[in-house]
């Protein structure tokens, strides 16, 4: 058993790539806020970024700009700056990803009075030309090729399944911004994500369903319940919910990995709560068309109060994006967790719309699963981590998933040295045996897991399973 569930995780695992660099950046800060520029130093400096691509430029500290200012205060210089420092120049470049920092304006307004050969013919619904900021610096590569502003740009590589493929020579640079409610929240983005790179992404998934047996936004649903296949078979235990409204306050949510839900306004429920269990290098997800229109809010939408409250990586749309256009969410999680690419890889490889209204906040280099399994489990049991727990854990539901029986993950879980000391592993022995109707020996598991636990969460879930067993 314990060999076959190895091998699941190296099978998972083994096609990531080295981790990503920094001469493939070039980083973007307002410079007429110092808060821009020590987020854009504080990068450099973790992921060697050259000092000679850091760019500022003087701009707006709002939200939003309009398109004019956009145009002239931002894009152009910016390519212009880009091209002398030879960076970027068209489709030829040096770097792969931009890194907008806090300070740097999110949102591109509507201009109702520029018009465009075609835009009068477009459906209504197309012919918008709000978009986010970053979606058209995503473009810089096409700039010479004078991109229409309105509607959306199809994304070349959208589906690309070679990272290597993702890169201005194919007309596309990956934008992912360093922001949120604050300049040091900024920062954290970059130190949750070396750290995830360091120990390993861990803990568990939580998905979010409606609940939805038909009508047009059911694809909400079925896109979201594919994450949570993925998430599963790829060995993180997966709490999937398919009540109409989103997980409430007091619900069991401990270790969040990953979370993916949908469909409120504004933070509520569990994630509105003080303290929210998210793990170093977590990645959260709520779909709605205006999740990321406020993200230096750190209470309002979804973006801000995600990254306030821990999270490493998320993303979302800026003004209405339609459902249909926004990034295709079991094709990111698998391209991120499955195929080892970064988080910008994963996004950009999973957006089909280009001059749209998605943006995504953290590192575009974070890389969470960019080492080889064995390696980092040798790592952390040389620095006696308390991650390593994690890692049986990850194997043995990968092994449970692949089919492995049950009988056989109980011999493997009772046999480890770190179970007996780990809260996770005991709440997954008692769980299995619960499964196979060995109530008494489950409930020991649970009580041993809860005088392990450190997470409220946690011992609020055994406290239920415990109860249920007993009734």
């Amino acid at each position: 058993m314990k060999r076959q569930l190895v091998l699941l995780t190296v099978i998972a695992l083994a096609k990531c790539a080295a981790p990503g660099q920094g001469e493939d950046v070039a980083v973007l800060f307002n410079s007429k806020l110092p808060e821009s520029k020590a987020v854009a130093e504080h990068y450099a400096t973790l992921r060697a970024v050259p000092a000679n691509h850091l760019i500022g430029l003087p701009l707006s500290s709002g939200h939003t700009i309009s398109r004019q200012e956009f145009t002239t205060q931002l894009e152009q210089p910016l390519a212009a700056e880009l091209a002398k420092r030879n960076l970027l120049d068209g489709k030829t470049a040096s770097i792969r990803y931009l890194v907008p920092c806090w300070g740097v304006p999110i949102r591109v307004d509507k201009d109702d009075a520029l018009e465009e050969e075609g835009r009068r013919e477009a459906p209504s619904s197309l012919r918008r030309n709000e978009a986010s900021v970053d979606s058209e610096l995503a473009m810089l590569p096409q700039l010479g090729q004078a991109p229409k502003r309105f509607g959306i740009v199809a994304n070349p590589i959208f589906r690309q399944a070679d990272a290597g493929q993702i890169s201005p020579a194919n007309g596309v640079l990956m934008v992912a911004r360093l922001d949120g409610p604050s300049a040091s929240l900024a920062k954290r983005l970059v130190d949750r994500a070396i750290a995830a790179e360091r120990d390993g992404l861990w803990g568990r998934a939580y998905i979010d369903l409606r609940g939805l047996a038909g009508g047009p936004f059911k694809a909400g649903d079925d896109r979201l319940r594919r994450v949570g296949e993925i998430t599963r078979r790829s060995g993180f235990t997966t709490v999937v919910d398919e009540k109409p409204e989103t997980l409430p306050a007091g619900f069991p949510a401990s270790h969040i990995a990953f979370y993916a839900g949908w469909y409120g306004i504004n933070v509520e429920g569990v994630f509105a709560e003080s303290t929210v269990e998210f793990m170093p290098g977590a990645i959260a997800y709520h779909l709605h068309s205006f999740n990321g229109s406020m993200i230096r809010d750190a209470y309002a939408r979804w973006i801000g109060p995600f990254v306030r409250k821990g999270a490493t990586a998320t993303f979302g749309s800026v003004f209405e994006p339609y459902l249909e256009l926004t990034p295709d969410q079991p094709l990111f999680f698998s391209r991120l967790i499955q195929d080892g690419f970064t988080f910008g890889e994963a996004g950009y490889a999973a957006t089909r719309a280009l001059s749209w209204q998605t943006v995504f906040v953290g590192d575009p280099l974070y890389r969470p699963f960019g080492r080889a399994p064995e390696a980092l489990r040798a790592d952390l049991a040389k620095r006696n981590s308390p991650m390593l727990e994690w890692f049986h854990l990850l194997a043995v539901n990968q092994g449970l998933a692949a089919g492995a029986p049950a009988k056989a993950a109980i011999a493997h879980l009772r046999q480890l040295p770190e179970t007996k000391g780990s809260a996770m592993l005991q709440e997954r022995l008692g769980d299995l045996l619960a499964e196979t109707g060995q109530s008494e020996a489950a409930e020991a598991a649970f009580a041993a897991a809860v005088k392990l636990s450190t997470s409220l969460r946690q011992k609020q879930r055994l406290a239920a399973e415990q109860a249920r067993l007993q009734r």
